[in-house]
């Protein structure tokens, strides 16, 4: 019977949606769309970083709470408040750190999340989002090489020159060396300095590199 298929929210009904929640208001059954052979539908959250991770340990998976603008404060910046009968610890999968398996948002940042089913069977309601990791974490110099891994010395860019930040770090892979032949391709040429910019990933500071490949 057609009233025991699965029905969800398309974009349009999510929008009606927010406004009935903040008027108070019943959701419109007439805000509903039978799930067609097109792509699924969806719609867009606001959700703020929790605490804890769904991974162990950690990785591109983060828990997160539904979240509206409230206000512009006196500082100027948007205020944000939990959606009144909304998500709550939900796992989102931040796509841009799948590669690298790290987990580096902060908690409490406020990110776009974007809300779909899968073409599983049963479909799955599935939260994503690409929010970029955050930049420039540590400039590092190349110092030596030694059995898969990297020495490198953390920089800072000063009065028109790099100097050094702290002590060197040993054991910092090259995740964009894939082959086995491509393993050291930093270590050299002797005299000239190469720099890198570290990422930090759970299993401690690491970078992307790729060599050049005819392939």
């Amino acid at each position: 019977m057609a009233k025991d298929r699965l029905k969800i929210l398309g974009l349009d009904a999510a929008l009606l949606r927010e406004e009935e929640r903040e008027a108070g208001l019943p959701r419109a059954a007439e805000g509903r769309s039978e799930v067609s052979p097109a792509p699924p539908p969806y719609r867009l959250l606001w959700c703020q970083i929790a605490s804890g991770a769904p991974g162990d340990p950690p990785d591109e998976r983060y828990y997160a709470d539904e979240v509206r603008p409230q206000q512009v404060g006196y500082s100027g910046h948007v205020e944000w408040e939990p959606v009144p009968g909304g998500l709550q610890g939900i796992v989102v999968h931040n796509i841009a750190e799948v590669s690298l398996g790290s987990h580096v948002l902060p908690e409490g940042m406020v990110i776009r999340v974007e809300e779909r089913l899968d073409h599983g069977d049963p479909p799955n309601m599935v939260y994503l989002a690409c929010a970029e990791m955050p930049q420039g974490q540590k400039l590092a110099r190349i110092v030596s090489y030694d059995s898969g891994s990297y020495t490198v010395q953390p920089v800072r860019f000063e009065g028109g020159s790099c100097v050094d930040d702290g002590s060197p770090i040993s054991g910092v892979p090259n995740l964009g060396e894939l082959w086995p032949d491509e393993a050291g391709y930093l270590d050299g040429p002797a005299g000239y300095d190469r720099y890198v910019e570290l990422l930090g990933t759970p299993g401690g500071w690491a970078f992307i590199l790729h060599p050049p490949r005819m392939v």
